[in-house]
């Protein structure tokens, strides 16, 4: 016995699709948003699975039209800051250890790279949002703002502010 479908679900259908193929090549940089946010493989996942899901169900208020990048984004920003709101969230989790190792290898700064996670560890959450944003993702100013919803020269003031409390961390001051 099969199942009939209806012009209405091949239209779901198709539209799922075409959401999806718009998607795709913004999950590996969701993915780096929400681990750099995270700091947890699995969560990070599941971050993005759920953004995705909150993407689409947002997605007839998508303006057409817009960059769709900070809109996913913020999308993913959003629902990190809720996990991380969790009471359970309360430990910093370092890099898994295969990034660890593949990025010790391929620059030979394992001491440095540490150093430079355990002073990102200590800025606010909003400093290194800001910089997971524009030196991790590679966004730009304006990419930035859209998805914190702020003004370019505001992104561009929380980034000098983050970059100037990330130089006076005692992991980077020890190098001068």
């Amino acid at each position: 016995m099969s199942i009939a479908t209806t012009p209405i679900d091949d239209v779901n259908a198709a539209t799922q699709r075409a959401f999806m193929e718009l998607l795709e090549p913004e999950l590996p940089g969701a993915y780096r948003l929400a681990y750099g946010m995270l700091r947890d493989q699995a969560e990070a996942e599941d971050a993005v699975q759920d953004a995705v899901l909150q993407a689409w169900k947002s997605f007839g208020r998508f303006r057409r039209g817009a960059p769709l990048r900070p809109w996913l984004f913020t999308i993913v920003a959003n629902e990190c800051r809720g996990r991380r709101r969790g009471g359970w969230w309360s430990v910093v989790r370092g890099w898994p250890p295969e990034q660890e190792e593949v990025a010790a290898q391929a620059t030979g700064l394992e001491a440095d790279s540490s150093d430079l996670r355990r002073a990102l560890q200590r800025l606010s959450h909003n400093h290194r949002l800001v910089l997971v944003l524009r030196f991790y993702l590679d966004m730009s100013f304006e990419e930035v703002a859209k998805t914190l919803g702020i003004s370019s020269k505001a992104a561009m003031s929380r980034t000098y502010r983050a970059l100037e409390r990330l130089r006076l961390t005692p992991e980077v001051l020890s190098d001068e």
